[in-house]
């Protein structure tokens, strides 16, 4: 199998220990029962062909996050920043994922069912798809799910060859990638980011060297990009497309070189962060779009 990385970053190490130290029983036909206190932990195990027995706001993971789809089964916990321990309690899970950030409520969701903050971000690491494949790894490892997990990576890399495959022809130009904000700021990501470490795969030079947040981005005005005038524009988003005619609408914006030439991309929402199940997303549409702007 073609991996992502070779090496296991410390976090991610003491993820595994966390897992290892809460065995969870794999069940019969559904899997083992888990529950996701948030979108990445519930598309990660998704992924892995486990439906999380409840997840929080499922509409709008729907609508935002897309793939891998939630089915019905799957229970509302409200909130991502307090979900229904209530309910949790009452569906008796045998182990809970949640992210980091829900580090203060663990104490409380221990006291339902053994607690995991599992991360694949790997925000911080050289290697992001590294460190998200190992840290997927682990989890599929205590659930019982390897031959899924070696499954599903083999589908992200075959993605990611298709996509480079796809883009053969593409002209070599810097790439700027953002999801408009309102008619005049950006949210710009750079290096850092999920979405760097696919361009990175498509051999494509990000158009913002510029420094970002730990996440990988950072807000720009839009003239801030005037930096690159032989770049293109590739807008992530839903939220991009309603904004669009406001921002083509500007003198700032329709004075860039490549707005003029009509080197703009968009494609549907993505999440910028999760691991491998937004960067196969986001190559596959990145990827379409480009081949069909650049031709």
């Amino acid at each position: 199998m073609a991996g992502f990385g070779p090496t296991l970053p410390r976090r991610a190490l003491l993820g595994a220990a966390a897992l290892a130290a809460f065995p969870v029983r794999p069940a019969s036909a559904g899997g083992p029962a888990v529950a996701a206190l948030d979108w990445v932990s519930g598309q990660n195990l998704l992924a892995l062909g486990i439906p999380p027995v409840a997840m929080p706001e499922l509409e709008r993971y729907a609508r935002l996050v897309v793939e891998p789809a939630a089915p019905p089964t799957v229970r509302e916990l409200g909130l991502r920043s307090e979900p229904n321990l209530e309910l949790v309690d009452r569906l008796k899970p045998e182990l809970v994922l949640l992210a980091s950030e829900l580090e203060p409520i663990r104490e409380r969701v221990e006291q339902i069912a053994p607690a995991l903050a599992f991360d694949p971000n790997g925000f911080g690491q050289a290697d992001l798809l590294g460190h998200a494949e190992q840290a997927l790894r682990a989890l599929a490892t205590r659930l019982g799910r390897l031959a899924a997990f070696e499954t599903f990576v083999r589908e992200v890399e075959l993605e990611l060859t298709d996509a480079r495959q796809r883009l053969r022809g593409y002209d070599g130009r810097p790439l700027y990638l953002a999801t408009i904000i309102d008619g005049r700021r950006m949210l710009v990501f750079g290096r850092g980011s999920l979405f760097q470490a696919v361009l990175d795969r498509f051999g494509i030079e990000n158009a913002w060297t510029g420094p970002t947040t730990r996440f990988g981005h950072v807000t720009l005005t839009v003239d801030r990009l005037a930096q690159r005038p032989e770049a293109r524009l590739l807008c992530i988003g839903d939220s991009s497309l309603s904004s669009i005619a406001a921002l083509l609408a500007s003198p700032v914006v329709a004075s860039l070189p490549f707005i003029r030439a009509g080197r703009i991309a968009q494609i549907p929402d993505v999440l910028f962060y999760g691991g491998l199940p937004p960067a196969r997303r986001f190559a596959r549409l990145a990827s379409l779009a480009l081949a069909q702007s650049a031709s």
